[in-house]
């Protein structure tokens, strides 16, 4: 049985901080490290996969969760199967850090996770989500499955694609 757990610390919502936090935000780094190297398929070189995760480690997942409204998987046994976010920048709602255990991929948990991102957000009253996609074919094919369209990026961008989706 796969469990959905929610982090609300956009707004006033916030609870930063918390043990909890550190130890998903652990995780959640382990795992996003696990996923780009799985999906990378040579999209980008090493030293640019280098770069691209030299910011994706507990404490920068940490600082993210707590500005963010997360919502994160577990299998039965607690280990995390996927995640995603959604955090307020540039008076934008961006979707971030969508990912999913390789041997958890195909059942429809990204979708899940996707779904209930945008549920979220229209709760709160809002009509659009952005996101800085990785190039990597699978991911764009997907956000573009789900209503994605690419647009002009509001600042430069070499390594990611800028979209964005009424919703």
């Amino acid at each position: 049985m796969i469990k959905i757990h929610t982090i609300n610390n956009l707004g006033d919502s916030k609870n930063p901080g918390s043990k909890e936090h550190e130890e998903i935000a652990s995780q959640i780094a382990i795992l996003v490290s696990k996923s780009m190297a799985y999906s990378n398929s040579n999209t980008y070189s090493k030293d640019e996969m280098e770069g691209l995760s030299h910011n994706k480690t507990a404490k920068s997942m940490l600082n993210l969760i707590n500005s963010a409204y997360v919502i994160y998987l577990t299998n039965e046994t607690d280990e995390l199967i996927g995640c995603g976010m959604v955090v307020k920048q540039h008076d934008r709602y961006f979707a971030k850090t969508l990912h999913i255990r390789p041997d958890y991929r195909g059942l429809g948990y990204a979708q899940k996770i996707c779904d209930l991102r945008e549920a979220y957000l229209r709760s709160i009253g809002e009509i659009e989500i952005y996101i800085e996609s990785l190039k990597y074919p699978k991911t764009i094919a997907f956000h573009k499955k789900r209503g994605f369209v690419e647009m002009p990026p509001y600042r430069e961008l070499k390594y990611t694609v800028f979209m964005k989706k009424e919703i």
